[in-house]
């Protein structure tokens, strides 16, 4: 054999494959979606690494479940900016009704949510949780482009009602775990509306 060592040799020497953080984030999909609890523990022997690198890579337990779930709900948001028609309050009005449609529809995350309501909100719903800060920035992306085309006129700034339409979602999607209510879809879209279609203080 002539020359260096190329990368791919050096990736099928025995021993010598090493996981990546975006191996735990699929792994932890998996265990979601087959409506498994995520044991840390189990996930760093998969891994083939110690407890305490996993916790490196990924923070902790909830922030890797949300960047699970968002993970899962990327696509779903995407569909839902693609399929949704016209524009303005009612555009923006029927992407978040799509979404949630959707999400309703979605055995692994409700699995997760009746597993153990409280900390699925915590994962779910809390400042700190990547799934709650991605939702925002993807709300965001959809009123930037609304706004840049003239399409709604901002009585807030994008980043407070980006915000503002994130805990609308959560308040009509989680109904149950916070007030013992049912999910309602229809009040959310209303609400959206009705918080685009506001004049300027």
């Amino acid at each position: 054999m002539t020359g260096s060592v190329t990368p791919l040799e050096r990736s099928l020497e025995p021993g010598a494959a090493r996981a990546t953080p975006l191996d735990a984030l699929r792994l932890a999909q998996e265990t979601l979606l087959a409506g498994e609890t995520l044991d840390m523990g189990a996930l760093a022997a998969q891994l083939g690494l110690s407890r305490a690198t996993l916790y490196r890579w990924v923070g902790s337990k909830e922030r890797l479940l949300g960047e699970v779930l968002w993970s899962l709900a990327a696509d779903t948001m995407d569909a839902a900016v693609d399929d949704a028609r016209g524009s303005g309050p009612d555009f923006v009005a029927e992407v978040i009704e799509r979404y949630m449609n959707a999400a309703l529809g979605f055995e692994p995350l409700w699995r997760f949510v009746a597993r153990d309501p409280e900390y699925a909100l915590k994962v779910i719903a809390s400042r700190h949780s990547p799934m709650q800060r991605r939702s925002i920035a993807a709300v965001h992306r959809v009123l930037e482009q609304q706004a840049s085309a003239g399409a709604i006129e901002p009585a807030l700034a994008l980043d407070s009602l980006a915000y503002l339409i994130v805990r609308i979602v959560e308040s009509f999607l989680y109904t149950d775990v916070i007030t013992g209510g049912e999910p309602d879809v229809g009040a959310a879209r209303d609400a959206v509306r009705a918080l685009l279609s506001a004049p300027r203080a």
